[in-house]
């Protein structure tokens, strides 16, 4: 009887237990719709980006962009494909203008040359710095004036002279009219007083070709652009518009030495359009400094271009390209060429 009574009290204990274990295992949250998990943003980059030369190959900014391009894809640095794309055209402006359109796009990236800077102030292209967004300043790239090896010119005095006997006798190629070597050709005759024929071409390229088969007489040019012909014996450097002397043609006076107060520089980098998202910036902005840092970069670009390197974050090059749109806006007051 006492087992009896006992097995119906076990009984009741467990159903109580089970009764209580039951409610209090019921969810809280039962009836509670749960909130959609937050997708995550893909990384930067996801596809292949498109490196925009606004000029033919050949040039200064087709140099930089393949060199910038080999490196940081040999070293791995960027784990989408970069592709150089030649947009000539307009002074640049077809391929600024098409970089442009690309408005929050930053798969889309362009060189920055001088005619990034003057287009705009000759009326010659639809945008302005104003369009893009600065990513980094790289290095500062100034001109010379060079000549066939066989030249009668041998100083930018004898040029002068000759030209002064005889205006628009003496030929002098160039890449557009809103190029760095127009502002020097400009600057150059209104400081010496003389004038010059002017015969633009697509790229420094076609410009040091012409050079060589004596359709020009004279060519401005990054000494970059003719160092493979300089020291092949075919051209030669008779004058520079750097402050100082430059590495690799230390024998070549300045403009300022020559008794003309002139000089000029370009700050060579990249951009992409205006919008484009912050991280994509921060993103190649960092590539960009580990390549500015890089040994393969000084002895492919800085060393093998007779260039100076300095390296400027998006926002110092920003406030540069400003500084550098009213130095040029200035000179060309300066000597009667802004548009009106």
């Amino acid at each position: 009887m006492k087992i009896k009574k006992i097995l119906t009290l076990i009984l009741a204990l467990m159903l109580v237990v089970s009764l209580v274990v039951g409610c209090s295992s019921t969810p809280k949250d039962v009836g509670k719709k749960e909130e959609p998990k937050k997708e995550e943003k893909p990384a930067y980059p996801e596809r292949a980006i498109e490196f925009v030369v606004p000029f033919s190959a050949g040039g200064g900014s087709d140099i930089l962009a393949r060199t910038i391009t080999k490196i940081i894809t040999d070293k791995g640095w960027v784990s989408q494909p970069i592709n150089v794309v030649n947009k000539p055209g307009g002074s640049g402006s077809i391929g600024y203008a098409y970089v442009a359109e690309k408005k929050g796009n930053p798969y889309y990236i362009a060189t920055v040359s001088s005619s990034f800077y003057t287009a705009p102030l000759l009326g010659n292209s639809p945008v302005s710095y104003k369009d893009f967004q600065p990513v980094a300043g790289l290095a500062m790239d100034t001109l010379a004036l060079f000549v066939r090896e066989d030249s009668e010119f041998t100083s930018i005095k004898q040029v002068i002279e000759k030209a002064k006997a005889e205006p628009k006798g003496i030929a002098i190629g160039g890449t557009s009219g809103t190029s760095d070597d127009a502002v020097m050709y400009r600057v150059l005759q209104d400081k010496a007083g003389i004038e010059l024929k002017y015969v633009p071409f697509e790229s420094g390229g076609q410009v040091m070709t012409a050079l060589l088969g004596g359709h020009v007489d004279l060519v401005w040019a990054n000494p970059g652009e003719a160092l493979n012909q300089v020291e092949a014996g075919k051209a030669r450097a008779i004058v520079v518009a750097s402050s100082e002397r430059i590495p690799g043609f230390e024998n070549v006076p300045t403009l300022i030495e020559e008794g003309i107060n002139a000089k000029l520089a370009q700050f060579r980098g990249v951009v992409m359009p205006k919008d484009a998202p912050p991280e994509a910036v921060k993103y190649m902005e960092d590539v960009l400094k580990k390549l500015s840092e890089s040994k393969e970069w000084q002895e492919m670009y800085i060393e093998k271009n007779s260039i100076t390197p300095r390296f400027l974050g998006h926002e110092e090059f920003a406030k540069a390209i400003v500084e550098l749109s009213d130095m040029y806006a200035e000179i060309f007051e300066k000597i009667g060429a802004t548009k009106k």
